[in-house]
């Protein structure tokens, strides 16, 4: 892989991530805790194709930048 296809990757990773993130912060917002775990499925799918892609992919860091908030 080159690097400027490494880079874009991981630019796409982080937006997903990002888009994600505001969802669940939205559902918790709304106290809706079937939509956050929709969003965590929807995470887990996301994170089980990109891993599939690239093997150094951080499948753990993805499913907690979307998921948790930040400390």
């Amino acid at each position: 892989m080159n690097p400027s296809a490494t880079h874009d990757t991981e630019a796409v990773d982080r937006l997903i991530a990002r888009v994600l993130h505001r969802a669940r912060l939205e559902a918790s917002a709304l106290d809706d805790p079937d939509e956050a775990r929709a969003i965590l499925d929807v995470a887990q799918s996301f994170a089980d194709e990109l891993s599939s892609a690239n093997p150094r992919f951080d499948r753990l860091r993805f499913i907690k930048d979307a998921t948790e908030d930040p400390s």
